[in-house]
Parts: structure tokens; sequence; C-alpha cells
């Protein structure tokens, strides 16, 4: 993506929350600090851009909206690549590059995120990027767990240990936690646990827990 494409794209999600001379300065803000860094630095460009309390409010919103934003950027140069691949070979090809094992905690950890649904789901999501930015990793598997997590790539690339697995679904876990409570968390976790399982019914997810 070009840095004018990304601007387009900042100014096209921002537009529903701001106006006028805010939205204004929150492209300023993108053109100065943030249009030649990687998409997963979204993160940060939000926290600057909402540590007026007026706009905190609508962090985790705006978070969904720019990762709508990028994907579908993402998804037209993929289209109007030489040899687009299609959902199927896109999924297939993912596999193929990662072992049953990863596949079993993107799933459960995605499962997890999204159990908590719409704006809940987003502030989940936004909890685990911020605190996996905090944790002692090697900057590439920093960078492939915030593009993942950020919804803009797979996790390739990258051979997380089990240890890390378990601190990544431990973080959606406490994310939960912190917006819907711990009773509503735990029984989310056990639907999420379950219906993982049904999916990989030859590994065990209780071995990521």
């Amino acid at each position: 993506m070009t840095p004018e494409q990304k601007r387009k794209a900042v100014e096209a999600a921002l537009m529903p929350f701001l106006q006028g001379q805010t939205l204004a300065q929150a492209l300023v803000l993108w053109d100065e600090k943030y249009a030649h860094k990687p998409t997963f630095a979204l993160q940060h460009y939000l926290r600057e851009l909402c540590s007026d309390i007026e706009l905190a409010h609508m962090r985790s919103r705006m978070l969904q909206a720019l990762v709508t934003a990028f994907s579908s950027l993402q998804d037209k140069r993929q289209e109007h690549s030489i040899a687009p691949a299609t959902t199927a070979t896109k999924i297939a090809a993912n596999k193929n590059h990662s072992s049953p094992e990863l596949q079993m905690f993107m799933a459960l950890v995605e499962q997890l995120i999204n159990s908590a649904k719409g704006d809940n789901a987003t502030r989940v999501r936004l909890y685990v990027l911020e605190n996996v930015e905090k944790m002692a990793l090697p900057p590439n598997d920093r960078r492939a767990l915030q593009s993942w997590l950020n919804q803009i790539e797979p996790l390739t690339g990258t051979t997380p240990t089990i240890h890390l697995m378990q601190q990544v679904i431990n973080l959606a876990y406490v994310g939960l936690c912190e917006y819907l409570g711990p009773i509503k968390a735990d029984q989310l976790l056990q639907q999420s646990v379950s219906a993982v399982q049904r999916a990989y019914p030859l590994l065990k997810v209780q071995s990521l827990l």
C-alpha cells in the first residue's frame, strides 16, 4: 500500500467519528508520525490521537474502522495481482505454512476475541495488542503477532513456543475478564475451547492453556 492509499483509508475510516478541524489534525498527526510506519502501528496512532478524554470512548470503534479500511485495501491489492488466490486457496496456503498446533492456537485466540462480540471484541483485541507490545520478544516475533492480531495477515514466518502461545491466550482471557467480567469470561473460554477442540479432534486444546 502506498502512503497515499493509507492516508485515504485513514481519512475514510475516521470521518464517521471526527469532523472539520479535529479530522484535519488527526490527518496531520498521521502524516507527520505514522504514514511510513508498518500497519500494526495503528494502535500507537490511536493511543496518541485518543489521549484527549473526549475521544477516548471512541477508540475501540476507530480501531475497528481503521483495521477494516486497511484490510479492504489489502484485499483489493490481492485482487489486482497477476494470479489472485481464492479464499480456499489462501486458507490452504496458510495451512501449508503453519503447523496444526499453530493453526489451533490462532483459531483459539480468534475465537476468544470474537466471542466478546461487537465493540467489546475490538476492545479485547486492542488489549491483547497493547500487552503483546510490552512482552520481551524478538522483533520479528512481535511484528508477526501484531500483524496477525491486527488482522492484516496470518501468523506465518514464526514459530511461537508453547509458553508464548499460552501467554497470548491468557491475555485474550484477561481482556474478556476486563470487559465482560470473570463469570462471562469463564463461560466464553469453555465455549471457545470446546469449539476449537471439535475443529481439531486429533490435538489437545488443553495443552495451550
